[in-house]
């Protein structure tokens, strides 16, 4: 987290201050021992961006290297400084690194094991001084030369994967290459962040709208709510049932999905009693993408239409054929007001269909695939009169989302390069982000206010279309 700056002053074992927030009395033998020559050091400060604030660290350059001054950096970093006649002890503000250093020494210990400085820390009037980057390291921080940047704590690295915010307005992604699940919670600032869960079954899940609850289901099929703030998992009802493609009610009462082994069916469940109600059984298979209308009176979903089997009057195994001239993906409109409404048949292309949504409107929009690979995505918008019709791009699109306003979109344009636009009620095109590194998944806050992205396996997040890297490639 963005650590308060504070210096711990009062135990038994601690020898304190004179002289100001910069100032250490040393009464060590061996600090004063290595007290270096006033006549050959000189004194300067170097403005370095700790934690996202411009700060100027006192130094001072002996022998050829630059020093800083160990309480000032301790302070800024949030970690704990306590000074006793046999050195410098200082312990992170999570509590999660151990540093012991003496002056005149180049060895000291990290978490108890010995590591070695370049050069030793020394005293220079009454204040100790150390090498940058090996403090900061050693208390878990990070440190950017090229860009003069020091985080209290370093970016966690890996894959990463499945993003979601929740409603404090934290990311929270899935690191995909770690031996066991982990869900990693980042807030705002670089090195903000946590493990999050380490449930196997929750490194994806269904957000509801106002952000503070996911729904999953674990291995069983039973559904499992994980509260976004805490981490906190928790049953809903008993029911087991294949359950995919969650979607919550704008108002968090329910839950919907697609049910059953061959994804037959559409259902609802009471998220106050867990109760599981049918919503469609009209045995059609392979239902998939299912979307909720913000004021849940509709529903969208697609159909994979597959072969058609046909025989003749032998039926042997020779004269079985498949006819595949309808399979296909079609996008269907289930009227949940109406009693026994049936589903509706919204499209009849057989290019494959992706992210359907439905916006605001009443509009469904979806992005267009052909499925030889012949023609460029495009993305439609299918109007309540039912005409189709292509929303103009000047990027090859590749996901979209509804969002409160519209529709985020991302894309490809000619060039390779990634955009991300917000698309408002009346076609008004807002480009939030671009990028010529490749961009795998992005994710939008509710509102659309707040966008992230997984690029190259890294979680960024964008601020006034300037990405803020939370984690590192592996080295």
């Amino acid at each position: 987290m963005r650590n308060s700056k504070w210096f711990s002053a009062a135990l038994a074992s601690a020898i304190l201050v004179a002289g100001g927030a910069g100032s250490i009395a040393a009464t060590s033998s061996s600090a004063n021992a290595a007290a270096v020559n006033t006549a050959a050091v000189k004194e300067s400060s170097t403005t370095w961006s700790v934690n996202g604030t411009p700060v100027a660290l006192s130094t001072i350059n002996s022998g050829g290297y630059k020093l800083y001054s160990l309480n000032q950096v301790a302070g800024e970093l949030g970690a704990k400084l306590i000074i006793s006649s046999s050195g410098f002890e200082l312990n992170d503000s999570k509590g999660l690194h151990n540093v012991l250093i003496k002056t005149g020494a180049k060895g000291y210990q990290v978490d108890g094991a010995a590591q070695q400085f370049t050069v030793a820390p020394v005293i220079y009037k009454g204040k100790a001084y150390v090498e940058l980057t090996k403090l900061v390291t050693a208390l878990g921080g990070e440190l950017q030369a090229e860009d003069q940047t020091i985080l209290s704590f370093a970016r966690p690295e890996g894959q990463f994967d499945t993003l979601h915010w929740n409603a404090d307005g934290s990311i929270i992604a899935n690191k995909s290459d770690s031996e066991t699940a982990q869900l990693f919670k980042f807030n705002a600032y670089p090195g903000d962040y946590e493990v999050f869960s380490s449930n196997s079954s929750a490194s994806d899940f269904a957000v509801s709208a106002d952000q503070k609850w996911g729904a999953f289901t674990d291995e069983t099929g039973q559904l499992k709510l994980i509260n976004l703030a805490s981490g906190a998992i928790s049953s809903l009802g008993t029911d087991t049932s294949v359950k995919t493609d969650l979607v919550w009610s704008a108002d968090g009462k329910t839950i919907y999905f697609i049910q059953g082994d061959k994804q037959e069916k559409i259902a609802q469940i009471s998220v106050e009693t867990g109760v599981v109600k049918a919503v469609l059984e009209d045995k059609v298979e392979n239902k998939s993408e299912l979307r909720l209308s913000s004021d849940a009176k509709s529903a969208v979903y697609i159909v994979n239409v597959t072969g058609v089997a046909k025989n003749d009057a032998d039926s042997t195994e020779d004269s079985l054929t498949v006819d595949f001239s309808k399979a296909g993906e079609q996008i269907y409109k289930l009227d949940l007001v109406t009693k026994d409404a049936k589903p509706a048949a919204l499209t009849t292309a057989l290019d494959n269909k992706l992210y359907p949504e439905i916006l605001a409107n009443g509009s469904v929009v979806y992005l267009s695939a052909d499925p030889d690979g012949n023609a460029a995505n495009t993305l439609k918008s299918i109007g309540t009169d039912g005409t189709i019709s292509n929303i103009a791009l000047d990027v090859e699109a590749t996901w979209a989302t509804g969002v409160a306003s519209g529709l985020i979109v991302s894309g490809i344009a000619a060039d390779g390069s990634t955009s991300v636009y917000s698309i408002d009620g009346s076609g008004g095109k807002t480009v939030l982000f671009h990028t010529t590194e490749d961009v795998s998944e992005a994710a939008v806050s509710k509102d659309g206010s707040k966008l992230a992205v997984i690029s190259d396996g890294k979680v960024l997040a964008i601020q006034n279309g300037k990405a803020l890297q939370l984690s590192k490639s592996t080295d």
